[in-house]
Protein backbone atom coordinates (compact mmCIF):
# COMPACT_ATOMS: atom_id res chain seq x y z
CA UNK A 1 0.00 0.00 0.00
CA UNK A 2 0.86 3.85 -0.44
CA UNK A 3 -0.09 6.64 0.55
CA UNK A 4 -0.12 9.87 -1.81
CA UNK A 5 -0.13 13.01 0.00
CA UNK A 6 -0.69 15.97 -2.46
CA UNK A 7 0.10 19.34 -1.53
CA UNK A 8 -1.48 21.89 -3.53
CA UNK A 9 -2.72 25.64 -4.15
CA UNK A 10 -6.63 25.74 -3.05
CA UNK A 11 -8.18 26.50 -6.71
CA UNK A 12 -6.80 22.82 -7.57
CA UNK A 13 -8.65 21.02 -4.77
CA UNK A 14 -12.14 20.90 -6.52
CA UNK A 15 -10.33 19.63 -10.12
CA UNK A 16 -8.28 17.10 -8.05
CA UNK A 17 -11.01 15.63 -6.12
CA UNK A 18 -13.53 15.36 -9.11
CA UNK A 19 -10.44 13.27 -11.10
CA UNK A 20 -9.59 10.66 -8.00
CA UNK A 21 -13.30 10.18 -7.78
CA UNK A 22 -14.08 10.06 -11.67
CA UNK A 23 -10.97 7.34 -11.46
CA UNK A 24 -12.40 5.21 -8.47
CA UNK A 25 -10.27 6.37 -5.45
CA UNK A 26 -12.47 5.98 -2.47
CA UNK A 27 -11.12 7.20 0.77
CA UNK A 28 -9.54 10.91 0.67
CA UNK A 29 -8.74 13.28 3.32
CA UNK A 30 -8.47 16.95 2.80
CA UNK A 31 -6.57 19.35 4.89
CA UNK A 32 -6.28 23.25 4.79
CA UNK A 33 -2.84 23.66 5.50
CA UNK A 34 -0.22 26.72 5.74
CA UNK A 35 3.51 26.46 5.35
CA UNK A 36 6.30 27.62 3.13
CA UNK A 37 8.15 26.29 0.36
CA UNK A 38 10.70 27.62 -1.71
CA UNK A 39 8.25 29.58 -3.92
CA UNK A 40 7.98 33.63 -3.16
CA UNK A 41 5.50 34.12 -0.45
CA UNK A 42 2.41 36.06 -2.01
CA UNK A 43 1.76 39.73 -1.10
CA UNK A 44 -1.18 40.44 1.32
CA UNK A 45 -3.20 43.71 2.00
CA UNK A 46 -4.44 44.47 5.02
CA UNK A 47 -8.05 44.61 6.27
CA UNK A 48 -8.74 48.40 5.37
CA UNK A 49 -7.12 47.29 1.56
CA UNK A 50 -4.62 49.91 1.75
CA UNK A 51 -1.55 48.35 3.68
CA UNK A 52 0.19 45.67 2.06
CA UNK A 53 2.86 42.70 3.42
CA UNK A 54 4.60 39.52 2.76
CA UNK A 55 2.25 36.75 4.33
CA UNK A 56 3.97 34.88 6.75
CA UNK A 57 3.14 31.81 4.65
CA UNK A 58 1.20 30.15 2.13
CA UNK A 59 -2.29 28.24 2.53
CA UNK A 60 -2.26 25.06 0.97
CA UNK A 61 -4.39 22.21 0.39
CA UNK A 62 -3.13 18.62 1.46
CA UNK A 63 -5.21 15.24 -0.09
CA UNK A 64 -4.21 12.13 1.51
CA UNK A 65 -5.00 9.16 0.13
CA UNK A 66 -3.99 5.09 0.58
CA UNK A 67 -3.99 3.02 -2.09
CA UNK A 68 -2.67 -0.64 -3.72
CA UNK A 69 0.66 -0.10 -5.44
CA UNK A 70 -0.82 -0.53 -8.66
CA UNK A 71 -2.92 2.56 -8.43
CA UNK A 72 -0.07 5.16 -7.79
CA UNK A 73 1.26 5.98 -11.52
CA UNK A 74 -2.66 6.31 -12.63
CA UNK A 75 -3.39 8.63 -9.57
CA UNK A 76 -0.36 10.88 -10.05
CA UNK A 77 -0.79 11.09 -13.95
CA UNK A 78 -4.55 12.26 -13.16
CA UNK A 79 -3.42 14.35 -10.58
CA UNK A 80 -0.28 15.93 -12.77
CA UNK A 81 -2.98 16.36 -15.66
CA UNK A 82 -5.42 18.26 -13.45
CA UNK A 83 -2.77 20.86 -12.61
CA UNK A 84 -0.67 21.18 -15.77
CA UNK A 85 -0.61 24.86 -16.90
CA UNK A 86 1.82 27.16 -18.72
CA UNK A 87 2.06 29.35 -15.25
CA UNK A 88 5.72 28.06 -13.77
CA UNK A 89 4.01 29.16 -10.03
CA UNK A 90 5.04 26.39 -7.83
CA UNK A 91 1.65 24.33 -7.10
CA UNK A 92 3.05 21.72 -4.82
CA UNK A 93 4.41 18.34 -4.17
CA UNK A 94 3.29 15.59 -4.27
CA UNK A 95 4.51 12.77 -1.85
CA UNK A 96 4.33 8.89 -1.99
CA UNK A 97 5.14 6.61 1.30
CA UNK A 98 5.04 2.87 2.26
CA UNK A 99 2.19 1.86 4.73
CA UNK A 100 3.52 -0.80 6.62
CA UNK A 101 -0.64 -1.90 7.67
CA UNK A 102 -3.91 -0.47 7.71
CA UNK A 103 -6.56 -1.79 10.88
CA UNK A 104 -9.77 -0.74 10.37
CA UNK A 105 -11.42 0.53 13.16
CA UNK A 106 -14.69 -1.61 13.07
CA UNK A 107 -14.51 -4.81 11.04
CA UNK A 108 -10.93 -5.55 12.31
CA UNK A 109 -9.53 -6.05 8.57
CA UNK A 110 -6.11 -5.72 8.15
CA UNK A 111 -3.77 -4.53 5.03
CA UNK A 112 -5.79 -3.55 1.74
CA UNK A 113 -9.08 -5.05 3.16
CA UNK A 114 -9.21 -2.32 5.75
CA UNK A 115 -9.03 0.58 3.45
Amino acid sequence: MKKIETHTKNEFMRPILDTLNKIGVGGITVERVRGKGQSNLQMVRGLRGSAKFVAVFNSRIVIYTIVNDDQVEKIVKAILDVVKTEDIEAFGKIFITNIEDAVDLSTGKRGIGAI
